[in-house]
């Protein structure tokens, strides 16, 4: 139970152990990475809004390039003597390993704040695991673990404390999302009382013995054999105390805010029999099964202090008379004999305790450890014969243990509740909002948890809250559901929505009032609902946000919904609050915003009505069946259907390797308006295909017989005589975000509501996708032409109206049968690669991109080395083609088209050559070595292009270096750049991309510099091919880029400027083609390409592809929430960095205009 030392506000783990982190902290280097990354956006934004740390100071903060970066610069800052703190998790940790060997042995004064989240093996996953924190366990950084929300609070400022008083460094890490992203009440501490808690003499210590010219010594040195051991085994001594320390800080800390740690904490009976052990979220789950099972006999060890583990501790803890423990591990060690918090307890019980010592693993990558699973970990721990290396919450035949109906174990006051929402509608945000108001207006304890798929827009969103009279720490998600709320009425048919909700709960659905619910709603649903009893409740909601002028944006209406129905706070005390709250939520936004979303919520409750359903009718449905698919197919339908925990270990399919154009499968059906194509308008330019970034608006080209009965138009052109045309959409696949209607130069297409052309627009698309390719009977090399080559990227998981797909799929209509890709981690690899969903297709041929990711830092160097291992692979045949040939191993036919292979070898010519050789190469008799390799080696005959493509984040800050090295070898590798100006995929931050005066995280009050010119730079190599692009500008300019590019033989540069969510502009994404051009005449864009084979012709060779500007920033200011809120929220920010940004533009524009006359 929580005491009344301090202020009880709701907040989530990454805000609780932040202000912890501001408050003791002089200085902290960052860097973004999910999950943790809203720590330093925190500290920054109180940087910018004059909060103090407990020293009455502003936190020095430094965003650096990478997590590499920001480690190193926390050890020189710690080595002078400066207080400093860093955020990370997962693969940022691992970067900063080198550093924290160092920080650990030379004693320096740092705390790093981790986010626990899964390790990047074949694939990438965001989500909680204790992967990392393991990893860096043999460093020698002492490691302090939190369970929960008050605990981050609470335990950051224990390390930070305890660090200010022996100087040593401390790794504290709580799980990623679990806790890092759950809202809850906490209690915060008082300035006051961590100054009662900081030890002064301790930083004077440390300063003392700090780097510094007045009292100089030197660090770093070369050790010889003679004192390496010697020097390895000191710290055994200094670090050897530490757990008494922070015993020691621990029980001040107790005695001042009465909430009460130990470094090995045990809940349970002295005569308990049995014992967990275990560290993070978890223990909350196992710690609530205790308290609701009195008298179990089995207790809790809760690791706090994970190192230094001292054995002594484990012993003290546990009680003599358990016969059994068990420990449970976040993490799978495959090669390892068992995973590492088992072999720590196994040490340290090993000829000290007569006890049975078993072990499993659970909630890897987030899987949901719910009362149910330690349910069934308690039955095999007091089982007469226990599993041992079991697994819990996934089907795995070897190792699963059995696992009971959902259940928990919560007070029955405690109100649940579970909404589905549609990413970006604001459904999560509004669920933000109403906790923090319930929590800070009522005396209601509140919890938020909230999943996502990984979509950043468009996708599936999960909102758990519970509200309650004590505390609630149930880190699972909610089994027992009062109110369920479905924002989307596509996700009726998909997914179980409603197997949580309680007898007589209520479920609310957004729908149209016209609706059909006996169609609308499946028979397994209704039938459900009916034996619940359930009260179901529905309400236009989207098509009042359009009548309200707020297209799609739900949340408030929703909200209200919430608030009129689920009984937690009374409708006429919390609507003044929403109110009032959305007046400050909105302020940035301008009056209008705030006053349609007020007006939402004045009449959301009008537009709730009650379904009145035949409950003995829908009682007696027979519930329908579904295909049980086999496979990947199976895989595919789970995870469409949201089900994805249910396949099994043997079921699951290799995810380094999934097959090629699986996202057509997905048909997400989420765009609640599609465009209408008009034929008697239509000038067949195709600039709706080209821009389209999700490739669900198409031309098609279909002879007299192709058409059945479809309307189409006599298709333009000499060599298209006697074919139809028609524009055609996907209606399952398209995101509703009408970049096609708005860019269309004739005004043939209009937006029109779904309903309207989902079923007539299903058979079509069918029928057109039926028709043959005819793509070959037109140059590619135009606008118009190549939109009639087959998309080899199609259907990707972009937010709507996303500025990044479009370019690559372009390359992918004029490449991409012959493509390796490398991809930079980011959004193009969230968009492009999400399993088991694959937006990279086939042509006919069952050619298509060869895409491939590592890492984020390393991108340029994987494509590099794609692009010398296919190099090494095709060099290695041209002597075993000869020998072939020499020794008439090869005849005919066969050797004829060899040897016109060999004369354009390294060209695209050989594409034709290849394609006639490989039946003949596929006949050659078997035998012969030779014909063996040239055989095994066949798909690297033809010339192969290889792409290197990722964001500004990495092209300009954390790969910048291996880019520079790569694009400065002169190797015929291409690179395009997505620059959205900011890190699009971890929220918003600043790059070195990011235009001065432009308002992003970790720039809360605008960007301060620059914008880093990367053109620029790769053109003083005066070798490179380098374009300034932006397809959405100007679609013809990006076009001749990328054909240049790849006819150019050696490196290429391509910089697409991308709009991006993040940007907020105002009209919404669906505008940006014509917000582009404006961009580009007001001068904030420039266009340009760069050639080094004209300088060879005694042209200049930069080609300067940009009008002279007009130097306005006012349709950027206006449009662009980024820039427009420096106005709004430092006007004394804006008024000397807006006309610098405007110098900056100028200076670029001439210096480019300079060049473009230069012969150079």
């Amino acid at each position: 139970m929580l005491r009344n030392f301090g202020k009880r506000v709701p907040g989530d783990g990454n805000t609780a152990a932040a202000s912890m982190a501001y408050a003791l902290s002089e200085a902290s280097f960052i860097y973004p990475i999910t999950p943790a990354t809203t720590m330093g956006e925190l500290v920054d934004a109180w940087i910018a809004q004059g909060k103090k740390n407990v020293w009455g100071n502003p936190v020095h903060l430094q965003m650096m390039q990478s997590e590499a970066g920001a480690c190193a610069a926390v050890h020189g800052a710690t080595s002078v003597g400066t207080l400093t703190a860093t955020f990370t998790a997962s693969q940022g940790l691992l970067l900063m390993i080198p550093d924290l060997y160092k920080i650990a042995s030379e004693y320096c004064p740092a705390v790093v704040h981790v986010t626990a989240r899964s390790l990047a093996l074949g694939g990438l996953s965001i989500y909680n695991d204790h992967g990392d924190v393991y990893c860096a366990r043999t460093t020698n950084m002492p490691m302090l673990c939190s369970n929960g929300v008050q605990e981050a609070h609470d335990l950051a400022a224990i390390a930070h404390l305890t660090t200010i008083k022996t100087g040593l460094p401390i790794l504290h890490f709580f799980d990623g999302f679990r806790t890092s992203h759950e809202i809850n009440t906490y209690e915060e501490i008082d300035y006051d009382v961590l100054r009662k808690l900081i030890d002064e003499e301790g930083i004077a210590r440390m300063r003392a013995r700090s780097l510094n010219p007045e009292h100089p010594c030197i660090r770093g040195t070369i050790v010889g054999p003679e004192y390496v051991w010697q020097s390895a085994e000191k710290p055994i001594r200094v670090y050897g105390n530490l757990d008494d320390e922070v015993e020691s800080m621990m029980d001040r800390f107790g005695q001042l805010t009465g909430r009460n740690y130990k470094p090995i904490q045990y809940v349970g009976s002295p005569e308990d029999e049995y014992a967990i052990v275990m560290l993070g979220s978890g223990c909350d789950t196992v710690e609530e099964y205790i308290r609701a099972h009195p008298g179990c006999k089995i207790g809790l060890v809760k690791i706090h202090l994970y190192r230094p583990f001292k054995a002594e501790r484990i012993l003290k803890a546990l009680p003599t008379s358990v016969k059994r423990v068990c420990v449970m591990d976040k993490v799978r060690d495959i090669t390892g004999v068992r995973e590492p918090l088992f072999l720590d307890v196994c040490a340290a019980l090993q000829n000290k305790r007569n006890c049975e010592l078993i072990g499993g693993r659970y909630g890897i990558g987030s899987k949901d450890f719910a009362p149910q699973h330690v349910d069934a970990v308690m039955k095999n721990l007091v089982a007469p014969l226990a599993k041992d290396g079991f697994t819990v919450g996934i089907p795995n035949p070897e190792t699963e243990l059995p696992v009971g109906p959902p259940k928990d174990n919560l007070p029955s006051t405690t109100k649940q509740c579970l909404f589905w929402g549609l990413g970006a509608d604001g459904t999560v945000g509004a669920n933000k909002q109403a906790i923090k108001l319930i929590v800070s207006n009522t005396k209601m304890y509140g919890q938020a948890y909230f999943a996502y798929d990984a979509h950043k827009s468009g996708g599936l969103t999960t909102s758990h809250l519970r509200f309650g009279e004590t505390p609630i720490d149930a880190p699972y998600y909610v089994q027992q559901a009062d109110y369920i709320a479905c924002h989307n009425p596509a996700y009726l048919q998909k997914f179980n929505m409603i197997k949580s909700l309680k007898q007589n709960g209520v479920f609310v659905l957004n729908i149209a009032k016209d609706t059909n619910f006996d169609e609308a709603l499946p028979a397994s649903m209704r039938k459900r609902l009916a034996e619940l009893n359930a009260r179901v409740y529905y309400v236009d909601a989207t098509a009042l946000s359009y009548k309200l002028g707020i297209p799609g944006r739900i949340n408030m209406i929703m909200q209200t919904v919430f608030f009129g129905l689920a009984g937690v706070m009374p409708p006429e005390k919390c609507i003044p609050l929403l109110k009032e709250s959305i007046a400050k939520q909105y302020a940035r936004k301008g009056k209008d915003v705030i006053a349609k979303n007020q007006a939402a919520v004045d009449s959301a409750l009008e537009g709730i009505v009650e379904l009145k359903y035949d409950r003995s009718k829908w009682l007696s449905l027979t519930p329908e069946t579904k295909p049980e698919l086999t496979g990947f197919d199976k895989i595919i339908q789970h995870s469409i259907e949201n089900r994805g925990d249910e396949i099994s270990v043997d079921e699951i399919s290799d995810y380094t390797y999934v097959p090629a154009g699986t996202a057509a499968k997905e048909k997400r059906g989420i765009a609640v308006m599609v465009p209408k194509w008009d034929e008697k308008k239509c000038v067949q330019c195709n600039t709706c295909s080209i821009l389209c970034p999700h490739a669900v608006i198409r031309p098609y080209l279909l002879t007299d017989a192709e058409t059945k009965g479809l309307v189409t138009i006599k298709a333009k052109g000499k060599e298209l005589k006697g074919l139809n045309f028609r524009i055609q959409i996907s209606p399952m696949d398209c995101t509703g975000c009408g970049v096609c209607a708005n860019s269309c130069p004739a005004k043939c297409l209009t937006m029109v509501p779904v309903g309207q052309l989902m079923e007539s627009e299903k058979v079509n698309v069918e029928i057109c996708n039926a028709a043959t390719n005819k793509g070959h009977l037109i140059n590619p090399k135009t606008i118009r032409g190549s939109q009639f080559q087959q998309p080899l990227l199609e259907f990707n998981g972009a937010c709507p109206g996303c500025g990044e797909p479009a370019i690559l799929k372009l390359l992918t209509q004029l490449y991409g049968d012959q493509l390796y890709i490398a991809a930079a981690t980011g959004c193009d690899l969230v968009w492009g690669a999400t399993y088991p969903f694959n937006p990279w297709t086939t042509n006919e041929k069952g050619h298509g991109p060869a895409w491939a990711n590592s890492l984020f830092e390393d991108n340029a160097e994987f494509g590099f080395g794609i692009y010398h291992g296919v190099q090494a692979r095709r060099n290695q045949l041209v002597p075993v083609i000869n020998r072939l040939l020499e020794s008439n191993k090869v005849t005919g036919e066969c050797a004829s088209l060899l040897k016109q292979l060999l004369a354009v070898y390294n060209t695209k010519e050989s594409h034709a050559i290849v394609e006639k050789l490989q039946p003949l190469i596929k006949a050659l008799p078997d035998g012969d070595v030779d014909v063996l390799r040239l055989k095994s080696n066949a798909d690297v005959l033809a010339y192969k292009s290889v792409w290197i493509m990722g964001g500004d984040g990495w092209a300009y800050d954390i790969g910048y270096g291996g880019l520079d090295h790569v694009i400065a070898s002169g190797h015929n590798v291409k690179v395009v750049v997505l620059d959205t100006e900011v890190y699009s995929n971890t929220g918003g931050q600043c790059s070195k991309a990011t235009q001065r005066a432009a308002v992003a995280n970790f720039a809360a009050a605008g960007y301060p510099k620059c914008k880093k010119d990367l053109g620029a730079i790769a053109i003083t190599y005066r070798n490179i091919y380098v374009a300034n692009t932006c397809l959405l500008a100007d679609p013809n300019q990006a076009l001749k880029a990328l054909i240049e590019a790849e006819e150019y033989n050696g490196p290429a540069l391509i910089i697409n400027y991308t709009p991006c969510i993040n940007h907020g502009v105002k009209k919404g994404l669906g505008s940006t083609p014509s917000h582009c051009k404006e961009l580009l005449k007001a001068g904030y864009l420039i266009l340009y390409r760069y050639d080094p084979r004209r300088v060879a012709q005694g042209k200049p060779g930069l080609q300067l592809d940009s009008k002279e500007p007009k130097y306005d920033l006012a349709p950027l200011v206006k449009a662009e929430n980024r820039f427009a809120a420096l106005a709004d929220i430092y006007p004394k920010e804006a008024e000397h960095k807006y006309p610098e940004l405007l110098e900056d533009l100028k200076c670029r524009y001439n210096y480019y205009l300079t060049m473009s006359k230069t012969n150079q």
